[in-house]
């Protein structure tokens, strides 16, 4: 049996992701089919320490994943 898309949805976030929702149609998301889940990019926080050596750094505040939904009715 799959999974609804709350389901999926609250699952990633779980595991420390940002869901990016691609939803076809209308229908609410209690309704919807997951057709894919994609990973997405990890967003990042970057600066330069200013002074003679300009270390660059470089935090990941988050990961994104990206779900297809297909929400007819």
């Amino acid at each position: 049996m799959q999974k609804s898309a709350q389901a999926t949805i609250s699952d990633l976030e779980a595991q420390g992701l940002r869901p990016i929702l691609n939803k076809v149609g209308n229908a609410p998301i209690e309704e919807c089919t997951v057709i894919a889940v994609r990973e997405g990019t990890a967003v990042k926080h970057s600066w330069i320490q200013r002074g003679p050596t300009g270390n660059v750094g470089n935090l990941v505040r988050y990961k994104t994943a990206y779900v297809d939904l297909m929400c007819n009715r």
